[in-house]
């Protein structure tokens, strides 16, 4: 529930500061629908990497790690819908913006990262190890890009 309160508090603080600004371009929405992808991807990552380490280390769902995987879906269920929408929006939104003359290589910098990271959450594979260290570098490194787009919007 702090999560999602985060989120739309997030989302409204970036709405408000983006009207502010004389309205929204394709960019700015852009940077608003992938950061508002990657919190849900984060939510649904890590709590796959939770009980995923839960079933190895404390004996929870019957040590079955599909079955821990499966759960951690099963709880996001909405957020991967939400997730599968964004994801189109966002690529209708990469053509549009990958060809800005200012920021045009950092955006489809953003979208290969942004790839990855979805596949990465929406498809699990891997091992416990692989899974968790690809997790944090993913993340990071959209976040990073992120945050290198926001100081040009």
């Amino acid at each position: 529930m702090k999560k999602v309160l985060l989120l739309v508090l997030t989302l409204c603080l970036v709405v408000c500061m983006v009207g502010c600004s004389g309205g929204t371009d394709k960019l700015s929405t852009f940077y608003e629908k992938v950061s508002e992808s990657q919190e849900l991807l984060d939510a649904v990552a890590d709590d796959i990497y939770s009980n995923w380490h839960g079933a190895i280390y404390n004996d929870e769902f019957n040590e079955d790690i599909d079955l821990a995987i499966w759960s951690a879906q099963l709880d996001h269920s909405e957020d991967l819908e939400t997730i599968e929408s964004l994801d189109g929006e966002i690529a209708e939104l990469f053509k549009e913006v990958k060809e800005d003359k200012e920021n045009g290589a950092l955006v489809k910098e953003i979208m290969s990262a942004y790839s990855a990271y979805y596949e990465f959450v929406v498809n699990v594979s891997g091992s416990f190890n692989s899974f968790s260290a690809e997790k944090e570098t993913l993340k990071k490194e959209l976040a990073s890009l992120l945050k290198e787009l926001s100081y040009e919007l």
